[in-house]
């Protein structure tokens, strides 16, 4: 059987299609690949920054166009990319094992990042959540592939240190030489970080059956709880929402946080449910972040930043 995969050309994006490809062919030996490789809105504007495009999905839209139109039968997303609302006619259709989910700064460490140091990070969250840390630190925009970003610390741009999520440089056997590992306790990392999705037509039930045979069940539940909590908040993976996801006596504990992006607010909210509602824990975190008044935190952040969007209550 073959079958088409959809994918971005970044060599995170390959290196995540060429283990799933490894993983289905571990339990169907027979099966064959192409891949489809396809420009996206993000990879077009690489001067943008992310909340700046005024759309969800800057990553999978067109991927989406190329399932529903047949042109391909698989993508490969990394996760913490993928908006909670999919196309029509499409699912999340597997999630595999799961990378480290923390994110890790690079360059130095959080004891010895210097005063008023320059930080990298492409990500609203990342930036609120280390000025709630560290408020004396210049945040920075980047954006661009691992390779590049990690280059850019004391290159010409004098960066001391950037942000990245751990598990891409896990997939991509990447290292630095001085980085932190960030304990998700102190900076909680992006809802689906460091798993991938796999999205299909709903109606493909023959590659549904594949998929599922390399989904892993812990990893399905914590993706399924922190993605609930997004949808419920009416937030996009741009903003500002934080999550630890782990498990304690066979239950699923869930810690959700809102930071405003100068990190002078934080609310938090902890819940824990069996993994059998993993989607009905993100909704009851939600409901407590909201209640604690984490919803004003993200109003004012797509007011600063996204002001044309609707804010869902």
């Amino acid at each position: 059987m073959l079958i088409r995969i959809g994918t971005r050309r970044s060599p995170l994006a390959l290196a995540q299609t060429n283990y799933v490809i490894h993983l289905i062919k571990q339990k169907y030996h027979d099966a064959e690949f192409s891949l489809h490789s396809i420009t996206t809105i993000a990879d077009k504007d690489r001067v943008s920054e992310f909340h700046q495009f005024g759309i969800v999905g800057v990553f999978s839209t067109e991927h989406e166009q190329q399932l529903t139109s047949h042109e391909v039968d698989i993508v490969v997303h990394s996760l913490k990319d993928l908006p909670t609302n999919l196309a029509e006619g499409l699912v999340l259709a597997a999630v595999p094992e799961r990378k480290d989910a923390r994110d890790i700064l690079c360059g130095t460490t959080l004891a010895d990042l210097k005063q008023g140091a320059t930080v990298g990070t492409g990500s609203l969250r990342r930036k609120a959540q280390i000025l709630s840390l560290r408020p004396d630190v210049n945040v920075v925009p980047i954006r661009g592939n691992i390779g590049p970003r990690l280059a850019r610390i004391q290159g010409e741009d004098g960066l001391d240190a950037v942000i990245l999520a751990h598990a891409g440089l896990q997939r991509l056997n990447m290292g630095t030489d001085k980085a932190e590992v960030m304990a998700p306790e102190l900076f909680p990392y992006a809802v689906g970080q460091g798993a991938l999705g796999i999205e299909a037509r709903a109606d493909d039930t023959h590659i549904l059956a594949m998929l599922k045979d390399i989904e892993c069940p812990k990893a399905r539940a914590e993706v399924d709880c922190e993605r609930a909590m997004l949808h419920a908040l009416g937030a996009g993976c741009s903003l500002p929402v934080g999550v630890n996801a782990e498990w304690k006596d066979g239950n699923l504990v869930l810690h959700g946080q809102v930071t405003s992006l100068n990190g002078e607010e934080c609310v938090t909210a902890v819940e824990t449910a069996a993994p059998t509602e993993a989607s009905d824990l993100g909704i009851r975190t939600a409901e407590v972040i909201r209640q604690r008044g984490g919803v004003k935190i993200l109003e004012h952040s797509y007011k600063s930043f996204c002001g044309h969007y609707k804010f869902i209550n």
